[in-house]
């Protein structure tokens, strides 16, 4: 049986976003060891590994953050970037109503992530409704509560754009866990005093 060979090929320089925790891991945070638990358990194999050699090398060119879509450019070994949408599940109806109340119903909670801590409670009311805090949750067979998508033509999906991208935003959450909230649809905004 004959092995199929490919050609190396490196990408294309790009000063972006440079991953800091993915390089070392020290200091880590719970939250930030749970989203790359879970990174992990989806399988992406040698795409996890080549996607932090991307993010640590600055490859992830721009992220933004918008309600439950991230989108992320990736500098690939084209010239122009690969663009990255990761999109989350939102909890909705019954559900979402459920979490928001039990939130108001803890303030202590919500001063917490308001200053970029993240209590176990938070997870285990968003596992106690049926949505998980953390991605990596299974809707059915072959469906997940996050999904990515590249522009590149890798048939794998996630792919090392993908990667580098979940990893940058790991990092992102590592310093501002409110981040996973708000990807879930739930803005800390709502529960600010109108007084």
């Amino acid at each position: 049986m004959s092995r199929k060979s490919y050609p190396v090929r490196i990408p294309r320089y790009a000063a972006g976003i440079r991953a800091q925790e993915s390089r070392t891991g020290a200091g880590r945070s719970w939250w930030a060891k749970e989203w790359a638990r879970r990174l992990e358990a989806m399988g992406l194999r040698g795409r996890l590994g080549r996607g932090k050699n991307y993010a640590v090398s600055g490859q992830v060119v721009s992220m933004e953050i918008s309600g439950n879509r991230v989108l992320a450019q990736v500098q690939g070994t084209r010239p122009e970037p690969y663009a990255v949408t990761v999109t989350f599940r939102q909890p909705e109806g019954e559900t979402r109503s459920r979490i928001v109340a039990a939130l108001r119903g803890e303030p202590m909670l919500v001063a917490r992530l308001l200053a970029d801590d993240l209590p176990t409670e938070v997870e285990k009311i968003f596992r106690e409704t049926g949505c998980d805090l953390f991605p990596g949750g299974k809707l059915g067979p072959g469906k997940y509560d996050m999904t990515t998508a590249c522009s590149c033509p890798d048939y794998a999906n996630p792919c090392k754009h993908s990667a580098a991208a979940l990893l940058i935003l790991g990092e992102e959450i590592a310093r501002r866990p409110a981040t996973l909230v708000e990807l879930r649809g739930i803005a800390l905004e709502e529960f600010y005093d109108e007084d």
